[in-house]
């Protein structure tokens, strides 16, 4: 559980779906490359269900195109890894509204690939 929200984990891109058809969610957070669906497929599930859903991309497979795609399909912030825990966690917290989140550690996490 993160604050006021309970947290969903899905194993791959099919057990995405079906939480997000079966469920009411605040916000979503997705990677693009995942087993059985992909990140945009999600996404647009996500969208037919709940058209004002926030999401989030986090992704290690970054291309111009699948870019260009998740803005239009309105997403509220596209990260490619590796990024920093404290940012994801920011831009959470903006995506539900919430205030800023003023005591996240100086040296934080990085997520993803190693640090370059």
């Amino acid at each position: 559980e993160a604050g006021e929200h309970a947290t969903l984990e899905a194993d791959d891109g099919l057990s995405a779906v079906q939480l997000v058809q079966r469920g009411d969610y605040d916000l979503l957070m997705t990677d693009l490359k995942m087993p059985g669906v992909d990140g945009l497929s999600l996404i647009r599930e996500a969208r037919r269900k709940n058209p004002d859903i926030p999401v989030i991309v986090l992704t290690g497979f970054s291309t111009h195109a699948t870019a260009i795609e998740a803005l239009h399909l309105r997403v509220y912030d596209y990260l490619t890894k590796p990024f920093r825990l404290a940012h994801a966690m920011q831009l959470t917290a903006s995506a539900l509204g919430n205030p800023p989140m003023p005591n996240l550690p100086a040296a934080d996490f990085m997520v993803g690939n190693q640090r370059q």
